[in-house]
């Protein structure tokens, strides 16, 4: 037998069905082949199984096969077709071919039309002209002699053909009525009735001449002379193009009932005790039962002890009735497993009226069962760790505060983060994450007593019920047996993983009036743990809430501000060594209508957080690049402006593009534009940074490297970079008179930075110390209250037009 099964192990259908039956794949691979297939043919399944299915075909037939191959692979029905295969020994045996569609193999069964059996009347041997039948059969006749060699048809074949009475056509003109497909097959039975004297008898098709197709019965045989010599081929041809219709209607119910997923079962309702006498295979696949060992059976052995007696009552009561029932019935398979078996009963009456069978038709719907229990314990239960969800735990979370101010108890909320999960996902992918969460999912679990509750409440996240606590403290002793049980190693693989979580804690004693507000507060108390470290816990605490309430307050008032734009500019100058104002640098404020004045370090570091500090960015670098050209205009030296810029910002795609815009609409030279970084753009992607800030040193503008020391200061990137300048940073300004450790390191500063060509400006300069001693080092530019303080553009332009004296005796040029 064949090795491959497409859909399991063969029905006995296949197995004893007097048809060829095979499979094959949608490039017309054969994948099994019943023994009528071997025992017809003579050839072996091995031999057969992985071949073209044209290996057992005549060439000339098998564009027929790629073109029904064809369209089956577009998904259209094929037609009947015939085809002529040749057996091992020699013989040629016509086989007509139904195939259909199953899944991801075409099925096709080939019937042997090369002999078919007589069952029309014998032709009358003394009969010379046609009256094989009568016309209300469809049946014409027609000879040939052959000394003659054209044909002579009835007046029924001529109406057949669509020709009119009388037509006698030549022998090409007669075998061309008939099908492409089956013209090679009349020719050469005609040919072997001629020279052989073998008889024919054929179901072809034939095209008429208004281009009608029609199934029609050719019969055809010799008739001799007294010598045996053959003189005449004389025969018959019928109309059975109703009754292939029919046929192939019945091969398609039939493919259909087995090609089912539903079971179909008939019961002869004739016999005593309604036995089996017909099962599909989808019966067998549902219940695990043969056909030979379902049929003579009545249906009961399905049953068992527990199947529901009002259930039987009713199946019962319609088949006694003999209309049509419908039931859900307990079954059990062979195997002893239940199933639910969706039942549809129904008669089947003949010609008067009486019930002859019973067809039964199964659903096994106990997927579709365990699917809506599936979904009822879903609606309660997370999908992947099988925890309750936030739906169940809000029950709890009721349940538990009801108790605590019953009892004067406690009931605690733990809200559980885990840190740096997110990177486990988009390294290792989730397949790992899954199993990190499904891991702390069980020992939390372990962890906790049975009338504790973990829920996951989304993502990452866990949420803990500790209900009926005596104190506030006993907290503690599980808060720590659960950062340890979590960060201990989780193995994958053979891979050691590590991981840790952040708790935050939220008690009450009953008297809370939202019972959820325990979790939003364990939350607050959760993002505190994070940003004190991670791997620890943190309580609650009304501090905790006011703060985070202004956090929320202050982004509102934030993008207010953005869309209203209460933001303004001021500059403080930068005094080059030479004492003239070589330019300044844009600092924003923010005058709140309600709440005065914002520092800058209230809300640019909440900017960066939301994202706010792009739109923010956006409009600092328009409009100083606006006010830049407005000074130069009427500056009689070229002035710089000096532009913080954040990293979000000048990592944010498209940041080189904005640039040159706003270049253009403002007509600042880029060369008087200078744009602040500092160390921490080089963190993400050096090489990345690096390269983009090639591209804008490309456009002329310039490039300085903010808060010089106060970050990794790497001087393997520092080389690299293409910068115009080095601020350093105020803070080792402050004691650089007194502190020999600053000096030095401000002396190293701007020794380093000569050497490689930079220019240093030193921040927060505010005495005339500070600025006495930092001249002997020879810095490049100043900037600092010792000068001046950020101003409006109005009050800088008025300082620009006074010079100043400074206490050092040096004189800061100031005029336009």
């Amino acid at each position: 037998m064949p090795s491959v099964e497409p859909q399991g192990k063969l029905d006995q259908f296949f197995l004893l069905s007097q048809d060829l039956f095979c499979c094959i794949d949608f490039a017309g691979t054969l994948l099994s082949v019943n023994p009528t297939f071997e025992s017809l043919l003579g050839y072996s399944a091995d031999a057969l199984l992985g071949k073209p299915c044209g290996v057992v075909v005549e060439p000339r037939d098998h564009p027929v096969i790629e073109a029904a191959l064809a369209s089956l692979c577009r998904g259209e029905n094929v037609s009947t077709f015939d085809v002529c295969a040749r057996a091992t020994d020699g013989r040629r045996v016509w086989l007509e071919v139904a195939a259909s569609i199953g899944g991801q193999v075409i099925y096709v069964i080939a019937r042997d039309i090369t002999r078919r059996k007589a069952v029309e009347k014998q032709l009358r041997r003394n009969q010379r002209l046609f009256r094989i039948a009568g016309e209300t059969a469809h049946i014409g006749g027609w000879y040939m002699e052959l000394a003659v060699g054209m044909p002579t048809w009835s007046e029924e074949v001529c109406r057949l053909h669509g020709m009119p009475v009388g037509y006698q056509p030549s022998l090409e003109e007669a075998i061309a009525f008939y099908a492409p497909h089956s013209q090679p097959r009349i020719k050469q039975v005609f040919t072997a009735c001629c020279e052989q004297g073998v008889s024919f008898d054929e179901e072809l098709e034939i095209v008429t001449q208004q281009h009608q197709r029609r199934w029609v019965r050719v019969i055809g045989r010799a008739v001799r002379d007294e010598l045996g010599q053959i003189i005449q081929v004389q025969g018959s041809t019928q109309d059975i193009t109703e009754r292939k219709d029919t046929e192939r209607q019945l091969i398609l119910l039939e493919r259909s009932v087995e090609s089912s997923t539903n079971g179909v079962v008939i019961v002869d309702a004739q016999r005593p005790d309604l036995p089996m006498v017909y099962v599909n295979a989808a019966f067998e696949r549902i219940t695990g039962y043969s056909r030979e060992a379902a049929l003579g059976r009545n249906c009961r052995f399905l049953q068992g002890a527990d199947t529901d007696a009002a259930t039987l009552a009713q199946l019962r009561k319609g088949i006694q009735e003999q209309r049509d029932v419908h039931v859900v019935i307990r079954n059990y398979r062979r195997s002893g497993a239940p199933f639910w078996n969706d039942l549809y009963v129904s008669p089947v009456r003949d010609e008067a009226g009486v019930v002859t069978h019973f067809i039964g038709a199964q659903n096994d719907i106990t997927a579709q069962r365990e699917y809506q229990a599936q979904l009822s314990h879903n609606a309660n239960h997370d999908a992947l760790t099988g925890l309750p969800n936030r739906l169940l735990l809000d029950q709890r979370l009721a349940q538990g505060c009801l108790l605590a101010r019953r009892y004067q108890r406690y009931l605690a909320v733990l809200f559980i983060d885990l840190d740096d999960f997110k990177p486990i996902n988009d390294t290792l992918g989730h397949e790992v994450g899954d199993y990190i969460l499904l891991e702390v999912a069980k020992r939390l679990e372990e962890e906790l007593r049975p009338w504790d509750t973990v829920a996951r409440f989304g993502g990452d996240e866990f949420i803990v019920l500790l209900p009926d606590l005596a104190h506030e403290s006993d907290v503690l002793q599980v808060v720590e047996r659960l950062l340890a049980r979590v960060s201990s190693p989780y193995w994958y693989r053979d891979s050691e993983l590590r991981i840790t979580a952040s708790i935050g804690i939220a008690t009450d004693n009953g008297t809370i009036p939202a019972p959820r507000q325990l979790i939003q507060q364990a939350d607050l108390a959760m993002y505190k743990a994070k940003r004190r470290g991670r791997n620890t816990f943190q309580w609650y605490t009304d501090e905790l809430n006011r703060k985070v309430t202004e956090r929320v307050n202050l982004r509102h008032a934030l993008q207010q501000a953005i869309e209203q734009e209460q933001f303004e500019l001021h500059y403080q100058p930068q005094i080059h060594y030479s004492g003239r104002v070589a330019g300044v640098e844009a600092l924003i404020r923010w005058q709140h209508p309600e709440r005065g004045n914002i520092p800058p370090g209230q809300f640019i570091s909440l900017a960066e957080d939301t994202g706010q500090i792009i739109p923010i960015s956006e409009w600092v670098l328009e409009t100083a690049c606006r006010d830049a050209v407005a000074l130069n205009a009427t500056s009689s030296v070229p002035m710089t402006m000096a532009i913080n810029v954040s990293p979000m910002q000048f990592q944010r795609p498209g940041f080189l593009e904005s640039l040159k815009q706003v270049l253009t609409r403002s007509g600042l030279p880029p060369e008087l534009l200078e744009l602040e970084l500092t160390e921490g753009v080089l963190m993400d992607s050096a090489e990345h940074t690096i390269q983009a800030l090639k591209a804008i040193r490309q456009l002329g503008v310039h490039i300085a490297l903010d808060d010089f020391g106060t970050g990794f200061s790497s001087l393997s990137y520092l080389k690299r970079l293409p910068i115009n300048k080095l601020k350093v940073d105020r803070s080792f300004v402050n004691d650089v008179a007194v502190d020999s450790r600053d000096a030095a390191i401000i002396e190293g500063v701007v020794t380093m930075a000569d050497k490689l060509g930079l220019d240093v400006l030193i921040e927060g300069v505010e005495t005339a110390e500070q600025f006495h001693y930092l001249r002997t080092l020879q810095c490049d530019h100043f900037q600092g209250y010792y000068f001046a303080r950020p101003m409006a553009l109005s009050a800088l332009k008025a300082y620009l037009q006074a010079p100043l004296e400074m206490a050092s005796g040096v004189t800061v040029s100031t005029s336009l």
